[in-house]
This record gives C-alpha cells, sequence and structure tokens, in this order.
C-alpha cells in the first residue's frame, strides 16, 4: 500500500494500490455518491417550498414589545418570532436578534420590537422551488425565510433545519452513515 495523507492525529493513511479491488470499490462508492448528489440538486430545483410542509409561522404584531417577542420565542421552540402588519411580514427577530441586539444591549423589555428586527426581510412563496431559499441562505446568509401566498400574507417561515431535516428524511441512510469526519478514510470496508 502506498502513503496518501495523514489523518487529524497524525497518523498515516495508506491507500490501495490502483487497480485493487479496494480501488474499484472507492471508485464506486465515488459515482453513487455523485448519483445521489445529482438527485438531491434535482429534488431541489424541482420540488416547491409546499413540499417541506412548513408549520404557520410564530408571529406577533409590529406593535409588540420586545418581551412579547421574547415569550413567542421561547414558547414556540422555532428560533424565530416573524413580526407581521395586517398579516404581512415587516421584520422578523431571530435568536441571533435576540443575542446581538438586546442581550447584548440590556435592553427593557417594555420597548418596542420594531426598533430591534431585522426589517423588510425577502420572502418566497409556497410555489418557488426549494433551490431558490438555498441559494437565498448560501448568498444573503438568510436563515429563517417568510413564505407568503399570493397575497402577501404570511403562511410559513423556511428554516436552515427545516431543509436540514428534508434531506435526512429524504436519505436517511446516507445522513445517518455519515463518518464524523467527512474527510476520514476508513481503512477497510466494513465487515471484514
Amino acid at each position: 500500500m502506498m502513503l496518501d495523507a495523514t489523518n487529524e492525529a497524525g497518523h498515516a493513511l495508506r491507500r490501495p494500490p490502483r487497480g485493487s479491488s479496494a480501488d474499484a470499490s472507492g471508485q464506486r462508492r465515488t459515482q453513487r455518491r455523485a448519483a445521489e448528489a445529482d438527485v438531491v440538486e434535482e429534488i431541489f430545483q424541482t420540488d416547491p417550498i409546499s413540499a417541506l410542509g412548513l408549520p404557520p409561522p410564530v408571529s406577533i404584531g409590529r406593535d409588540a414589545t420586545v418581551g412579547e417577542a421574547l415569550a413567542a420565542v421561547q414558547k414556540h421552540g422555532q428560533g424565530y418570532v416573524l413580526i407581521v402588519e395586517a398579516g404581512r411580514p415587516v421584520g422578523l427577530m431571530s435568536e441571533r436578534e435576540v443575542l446581538m441586539r438586546i442581550v447584548a444591549r440590556d435592553v427593557k423589555y417594555d420597548e418596542g420590537v420594531d426598533k430591534f428586527m431585522s426589517h423588510a426581510p425577502e420572502t418566497l412563496t409556497l410555489r418557488d422551488p426549494i433551490a431558490k431559499a438555498v441559494q437565498m441562505m448560501n448568498e444573503g446568509g438568510e436563515r429563517n425565510i417568510p413564505i407568503v401566498d399570493d397575497n402577501g400574507m404570511a403562511v410559513a417561515v423556511l428554516r436552515t433545519l427545516d431543509i436540514i431535516h428534508f434531506l435526512a428524511e429524504a436519505f436517511p441512510a446516507q445522513v445517518l452513515n455519515l463518518p464524523p469526519r467527512p474527510h476520514q478514510l476508513i481503512a477497510e470496508p466494513e465487515g471484514a
């Protein structure tokens, strides 16, 4: 066997010589992973956000206080509260905003939530493909995206965690069998 690399602990990892059965199984495994990645990409490109089965949003009115926003986040455990005006999203307060804008500044709980929320969040509809949401999350750093109906009324909030759960349900064997370190090489196949 040839020396290939070292792992995180500095131990030498060995790669079987080319042409061996282990090399062929590695190529099959790589091809299988590429095919699975194509399936995931196709699902994200074609499946609408409605396929995720999102629950109704945790929401409060624009005139609510910081204390009411915190109570809603704690009560529902979704990690966000959507701020609405006449049912339309006007802002969002996530756990991140709570930590960075409220806790870190020792804000009084009777102050208006309007001063501390993220204003005018970008929205998507239930018909938009999941890929569009993933792109917004990737490029814009969004973690929570309000989902609206054709009239602009809030119907859900898509969280990063919702996409992770979708992947875990769609591909349970692949997710549950991931190594603890993604680039870890297994010296011998299972059952050897």
